[in-house]
């Protein structure tokens, strides 16, 4: 295949982690047969369902090409596994209940990676039933770099293709925003990125770190704060509150949001 690398079994690793969550993995199962399978390697990493999630991979086998059904200390620990299994020379992570947009975009990866280190594109919001829920509220880079997370996680990480040369081990002191800090670190060792201008995949909005909202927001300033400073990160979030007090304000009610915006942006360049 165009662009595999010699050393790789495969060109692309996926993998899906679950734990007692059988409707979702049938969901993503599913979605995964409608794409082309050819130089693809499927990883499930089950925690030791006591659902039907172990009957579920075992009916899927022919697809399936690497799993394990075990305990583990978490979603990281059980993301790390997935790692640790890759055989492509690029990985991503699909979770249990995420599927990708269409079926077109895999071939639309293969043909347009560039061969660089990250690639990367959009995502929406979808329901319980898959159905359109809204867009993501952060806009994608034009172009990628480590310091395009200063103010969060700005790529949907179902939206990263990261090659397995650089892809970093995940942080399992990080309970909830481990992946913040993954993307940072595997984003550093990158040489290039590659904009796939798509939407990638549609994901739930009820992950870990939505259901558990102080602590990822504790865990995601001690991330932030380590990579790019305490003063950079206070300045890059007070902008968000400062925003809505402006635009609430009497005195700049005329203002367009659009205005607003820009002085913001320009008064965080700045810092």
């Amino acid at each position: 295949m165009n662009g595999l690398e010699q050393k790789y079994q495969f060109w692309l690793s996926i993998v899906t982690v679950c734990y007692n969550d059988e409707k979702n993995l049938t969901r993503t199962l599913d979605n995964l047969r409608r794409q082309p399978k050819d130089h693809v390697q499927i990883i499930v990493i089950d925690g030791g369902s006591e659902d039907n999630s172990k009957n579920i991979i075992q009916a899927n086998l022919d697809l399936i090409s690497d799993w394990v059904s075990e305990k583990d200390k978490g979603l990281y620990d059980a993301m790390n596994k997935g790692i640790q299994m890759c055989r492509g020379q690029y990985i991503v992570f699909l979770n249990a209940g995420d599927v990708f947009h269409d079926d077109h975009v895999l071939p639309y990866v293969f043909q347009n990676h560039q061969n660089a280190d990250i690639l990367y594109g959009d995502a929406i919001f979808v329901h319980q039933d898959g159905s359109y829920k809204s867009p993501r509220h952060k806009i994608i880079p034009k172009s990628l770099n480590w310091k395009s997370y200063k103010k969060g996680m700005v790529i949907c990480h179902q939206a990263l293709f990261v090659k397995s040369s650089i892809a970093v081990l995940y942080n399992t002191t990080y309970k909830v925003c481990a992946d913040l800090d993954w993307a940072i670190r595997s984003t550093k060792k990158a040489a290039s990125t590659c904009n796939l201008e798509i939407t990638v995949c549609d994901f739930q909005d009820d992950g870990i770190s939505s259901r558990k909202r102080i602590q990822a927001l504790i865990e995601r300033w001690r991330i932030l704060s380590h990579h790019y400073g305490f003063w950079q990160t206070f300045w890059n979030h007070l902008s968000i509150p400062l925003a809505f007090i402006i635009w609430k304000s009497h005195r700049f009610r005329t203002l367009k949001w659009s205005s607003v915006r820009s002085f913001i942006h320009h008064f965080t360049v700045k810092l």
